[in-house]
């Protein structure tokens, strides 16, 4: 299952989304007029199912065992209804042409009003799709129907993925984002560190302080490079810089202009570094409470010399935001706003949130379903071990020991997750990359940068 997602991962860093805006902005206007009640009404599909013979088109672009169990099991519930089941055959050779071909096709066929009825969105351009009121704005949905209890997920992942007021994708799971840290380091230090409320601004005050003791000689807080790291903060707060509803950017403002400045001060004082031998912060994800643990467990068993204690820390948020944490939705299913079979559709993603269905093996991400998030962690105690994932070196089939007391600062960090990370790499980081270059070299200043990364994004955005 990690081996599909590194697949997929590395599909999408070679993958251009190609994404239009609506200039008339009849989308907002639109959302607006629904706010009435009587349009509500009149616009909410029924959610009663007939029981008469009727075929749901569900298109994704990986085959995947989670959604081939899940149209089994609804099937053998629901005889009157088939999930046509619909995926792109592909291999490592052919991923890239097929991503581009399955993008190109669903775009056309969602655009003429022949797209399937439910479609997996991580590698489409939702925000494309919403501007151009394409698929159903789900959280009516979730209003208009008793039987869709919100308290049993988690309710913090489905407020951060409305777009313009409403979910119109529905995540199947998400992962989590964080900095790992060399805690053996940070406590002979004696720094003090919270990471709960911490910005930039305060990751570098405490990474000078790191810096300045003994017991982090040679190390650099992060390692990384000016642009890399430039994207990875715009990916953060992605929602900051660009309205994917609206299909608008903002890059000329004076949040993208301080952004750069913090960005080229981190590695003018060494506090990021391209060269350091080690660092004493590192990004992760994170995809389940077993990964959880050996991510945690795997750094005591590096080797005599090389061995350390790590613990999972909050990303710094951006200055001025509020505190939380980072997370990115995987399995993310929209609804075509086209389809004829609309409560069904409903009724089957229902399904797919399911104690049933979500408790599957193999299942990549963490459950969007709190009780089975709660059962998986019950049941990684009850087994009491976690074998190493790795297929080589000195860590192939370790066993790392599991109690209450390791798991007990997950839940926090799924809990306080608010902010969906933009993970689909597209022609805005190449431009970001090549434009923020001459700032980072001395070459251009910050406004001038910023001033030619919005034409350029600007431009795409409008394509």
């Amino acid at each position: 299952m990690k081996k599909t997602i590194f697949m997929m991962l590395t599909i999408l860093l070679i993958i251009s989304v190609s994404a239009c805006s609506d200039p008339t902005g009849k989308g907002e206007a639109q959302s607006e007029n629904k706010k009435t009640e009587d349009l509500k009404e009149k616009d909410t599909p029924d959610l009663k199912l007939d029981g008469e013979k009727k075929t749901i088109v569900f298109s994704t672009y990986f085959p995947d065992e989670f959604f081939e169990q899940a149209k089994k099991k609804y099937e053998a519930k629901h005889p009157n209804i088939t999930i046509d089941l619909r995926y792109v055959e592909s291999d490592d050779a052919h991923g890239e042409a097929d991503s581009e071909k399955f993008i190109k096709t669903a775009n056309t066929a969602m655009l003429s009003g022949k797209g399937p009825d439910l479609i997996e969105m991580d590698i489409l351009p939702m925000g494309s799709y919403v501007n151009k009121q394409l698929l159903v704005n789900m959280s009516e949905m979730m209003e208009h129907d008793p039987s869709f209890l919100r308290d049993q997920y988690f309710t913090n992942i489905l407020d951060a993925v409305t777009l313009n007021g409403g979910i119109y994708g529905m995540p199947m799971n998400f992962f989590l984002y964080g900095l790992v840290g060399n805690e053996t380091v940070i406590d002979k230090s004696g720094v003090k560190i919270d990471d709960k409320n911490w910005n930039w601004s305060q990751f570098v005050d405490v990474a000078k302080e790191l810096k300045n003791a003994n017991s982090a000689k040679n190390q650099s807080a992060l390692l990384s490079e000016p642009h890399y790291l430039l994207n990875e903060m715009v990916h953060d707060q992605y929602a900051t810089f660009v309205d994917q509803a609206k299909g608008e950017a903002s890059f000329d403002s004076q949040g993208f202009t301080a952004l750069l400045q913090q960005v080229k001060s981190l590695f003018d004082e060494q506090v990021a570094s391209e060269t350091a031998p080690r660092s004493i912060f590192w990004n992760t994800s994170i995809v389940s409470p077993a990964d959880y643990i050996r991510m945690m467990k795997q750094s005591e068993h590096y080797g005599k010399g090389y061995e350390f204690t790590s613990k999972l820390y909050a990303k710094p948020h951006a200055d001025g935001k509020e505190a939380g944490g980072y997370f990115r939705t995987y399995k993310t299913i929209g609804m075509n706003a086209k389809s004829e079979v609309k409560a069904e559709a409903w009724d089957f993603i229902k399904f797919m949130l399911s104690d049933e269905v979500q408790a599957q093996a193999g299942s990549a991400g963490f459950p969007l379903n709190k009780n089975v998030y709660q059962k998986q962690v019950q049941q990684l105690l009850q087994e009491g071990k976690v074998i190493s994932d790795q297929e080589m070196g000195p860590l192939k089939g370790m066993v790392f020991d599991v109690t209450a007391q390791d798991l007990q600062g997950l839940e926090h960090f799924l809990a306080e997750a608010i902010y969906p990370v933009e993970f689909r790499p597209s022609k805005i980081d190449e431009i970001i990359t090549n434009e923020s270059k001459a700032f980072f070299s001395g070459q251009k200043s910050a406004e001038a940068v910023a001033k030619l990364i919005q034409n350029r994004v600007t431009t795409f955005l409008n394509e």
